[in-house]
C-alpha cells in the first residue's frame, strides 16, 4: 500500500507542470529579469534534532494527551458554495478563504460560522477567471491568485471584485508575499529552461516586478525523483518552511532572504539513502520500498511555538508524531484515538492557526462509518453530541472546519 501511494505521488510530480515553457514564455527577455542573481545565505542557528527511531512506538495515542478542545464548523452547503477538495485554508480575521485546486478548479470566501460569501473570480478564459488556480494568499486589502496555467496573477479586493492580472516571467507552484515589494516563489522541475539563474533551483526571491534577486537550493534538473505536496513549501503563521522531497529536514526561509535549518529528523537505519533518489535508481527505489526497509517523510508537518505534529510511513502504516519544543517530550504511534470528538478523524490537515492544527472532514466519510450501526448502537459509540451533529448529514454536503486547540506545553 505504501509503495502504490509513493509511486501515485511521484507521478504527480510532473503532471502539472509539463506546459511548453518555451512557448508560454516566447515574449519573455532573458536580462529584464536575471540582472543580479545570488544564492540566499544560510544563517546561523540551533537545529532541533530528534531522533525518531530512539522513541518507542506506543499502541495508540489519545489525543486528549496534547488536545485541549475541538470546535468545528460545517460549511453552507447551497449550490454556489459547493466544493469538491480543501488544498489550502486561510482565515482572515472573521472569513475563511478556501482553495479548491482541481476539482471545481475555485476559490471561495465563507464566514466564520460557514455561511458562504462569495467566489473569488471564477474558471474560464475572460479577464478576472483562471484555468488552473494553484495558489493564493490574502493580505490587508488584496487576494492574490496565481493561475498556473497561464503562468498570471489575479488580484481581487477582498470581497472578491477583479482588480488587475499580471504575466509573470516563470512557472511556479507556490509563493508568499513577504512585503510589498518581495515575493518568495517555490518551483520543482518547473521547466524554467528560459531563465538560467533558477532553472535548478527550488526557491528564489524576486522583487514586484519580478526581477530575480536570490535563490537557494540547487536541484539539478531531472537528476532526482521527487514528490510535489503542499509541505513542500508553506506558510504556517506567518513563518515560511520548506521540505525538500523525502528528506529528514525542514528549513525556514527569512524574510532578510536568508535560510536556516530549524529541524531534522533523524530516522537512523531507516534513513532513506539519497542514492535510491536518483532517477537512474528508480528501479533500485522500487525495490527497496517494496521490502519495506525504510522510513518514508513524505513532508506532512505542522508547527506551532509549542509543538510539531509530523507523519510518517513504517511498515505500511502511517505513523503519527507529537513533540514538545519545551520538554522533548515525543510520542509516536499508528494509531490516533479521537476521545474528545469521535466522528472526526484525526487526518486532513491544512494548516495551523496560532496554537491550533486545521483539518476538514467530508460528511460522506462519517456517513459511511454511521450507517454501518444501528441509530442506538450509533448513539452509544459516539455520544449524544455527536449524534446530533450526524444524524442529519447527507453525502453531498459540504465539509467541516475543524480545529485542535492544543494543550499549552
Amino acid at each position: 500500500m505504501k509503495l502504490n501511494i509513493i509511486i501515485i505521488l511521484l507521478i504527480l510530480t510532473g503532471c502539472k507542470q509539463k506546459n511548453n515553457s518555451l512557448a508560454l514564455f516566447s515574449d519573455v527577455i532573458p536580462n529584464q529579469y536575471e540582472k543580479n542573481v545570488h544564492d540566499m545565505d544560510i544563517a546561523s542557528s540551533q537545529a532541533i534534532d530528534i531522533d525518531v527511531d530512539k522513541n518507542p512506538l506506543v499502541d495508540k495515542i489519545k489525543i486528549s494527551s496534547w488536545v485541549d478542545s475541538i470546535s468545528f464548523v460545517q460549511l453552507s452547503s447551497s449550490d454556489n458554495a459547493l466544493i469538491g477538495s480543501i488544498n489550502k485554508l486561510i482565515r482572515k480575521s472573521n472569513d475563511i478563504y478556501i482553495l479548491d485546486r482541481y476539482k471545481t478548479k475555485s476559490l471561495k470566501k465563507f464566514s466564520i460560522n460557514g455561511e458562504f460569501i462569495t467566489d473569488i473570480g471564477r474558471f474560464g478564459e475572460a479577464p478576472g477567471e483562471y484555468q488552473e488556480p494553484t495558489d493564493f494568499i490574502v493580505n490587508d486589502s488584496l487576494i492574490i491568485v496565481y493561475d498556473q496555467f497561464a503562468s498570471r496573477f489575479n488580484y481581487y479586493t477582498l470581497d472578491g471584485n477583479f482588480q488587475y492580472s499580471k504575466k509573470l516571467p516563470f512557472l511556479c507552484l507556490r509563493f508568499k508575499q513577504v512585503s510589498e515589494n518581495n515575493f518568495i516563489f517555490y518551483t520543482q522541475d518547473a521547466d524554467n529552461q528560459h531563465l538560467s539563474s533558477i532553472e535548478n533551483y527550488s526557491i528564489f526571491q524576486t522583487d514586484s516586478n519580478f526581477v530575480i534577486k536570490e535563490r537557494c537550493f540547487y536541484r539539478e534538473r531531472d537528476k532526482y525523483t521527487s514528490i510535489i505536496n503542499d509541505y513542500n513549501f508553506v506558510d504556517i503563521n506567518n513563518r515560511l518552511y520548506c521540505h525538500p522531497s523525502f528528506s529528514g529536514k525542514i528549513y525556514e526561509i527569512l524574510n532578510d532572504g536568508k535560510y536556516a535549518l530549524k529541524i531534522n529528523l533523524n530516522f537512523g537505519k531507516h534513513q532513506l539513502p539519497e542514492e535510491y533518489l536518483l532517477k537512474e535508481n528508480w528501479n533500485d527505489f522500487k525495490n527497496e520500498s517494496a521490502k519495506d526497509r525504510y522510513s518514508f517523510f513524505l513532508g506532512e508537518y505542522l508547527i506551532t511555538n509549542d509543538v510539531l505534529y509530523f507523519s510518517y510511513t513504517q511498515q505500511y502504516e502511517a505513523v503519527r508524531c507529537f513533540y514538545s519544543f519545551k520538554d522533548k517530550k515525543f510520542e509516536r504511534s499508528s494509531i490516533m484515538v479521537n476521545d474528545i470528538l469521535p466522528i472526526f478523524p484525526f487526518a486532513n490537515f491544512i494548516g495551523v492557526d496560532g496554537n491550533t492544527l486545521v483539518s476538514y472532514v467530508f460528511p460522506s466519510d462519517i456517513i459511511a462509518i454511521r450507517d454501518n450501526y444501528s441509530s442506538s448502537e450509533w448513539y452509544k459509540m459516539v455520544g449524544e453530541k455527536a449524534f446530533e451533529i450526524t444524524k442529519q448529514l447527507k453525502n453531498e454536503d459540504n465539509p467541516f472546519i475543524v480545529w485542535y486547540h492544543l494543550k499549552k506545553q
